[in-house]
């Protein structure tokens, strides 16, 4: 995920954009989901570029935070193959494959009621 970045503050009841991108492999990325509610409903990205083995894909979500308050923001990609990025890093896996999903944490309030330099 490229925005927002971890600890971002963003404006409740307003759209706000999401993105970032996915790698796949030898099995081009086909989709991309997002989940707003701590891992409990997942919903289809917008893919922005065309399928591409061994290539990075696009993506952006657009969401509306409902209401003030912490939101740990989770994806994960699904290849055409199958393969659906795992929620924990696997034992077999250093840093060099970090393909595990990774929550950014937000904090969604009222416009005027947050700090202008940390809003996105």
């Amino acid at each position: 995920i490229a925005r927002p970045v971890h600890g971002a503050s963003v404006p409740v009841g307003r759209p706000y954009r999401i993105f970032g991108a996915a790698w796949g492999g030898e099995a081009p990325v086909k989709e991309v989901q997002i989940d707003t509610t701590d891992g409990m409903n997942w919903r289809p990205a917008t893919l922005l570029e065309p399928e591409t083995r061994f290539g990075w894909r696009l993506w952006e979500y657009e969401w509306i935070p409902p209401q003030p308050g912490r939101y740990y923001l989770r994806w994960r990609a699904i290849d055409t193959a199958g393969n659906v990025q795992p929620d924990m890093q696997q034992p077999d896996r250093e840093s060099y494959v970090a393909n595990w999903i990774v929550p950014t944490e937000v904090r969604a309030g009222v416009a005027e009621d947050l700090e202008p330099e940390f809003i996105i």
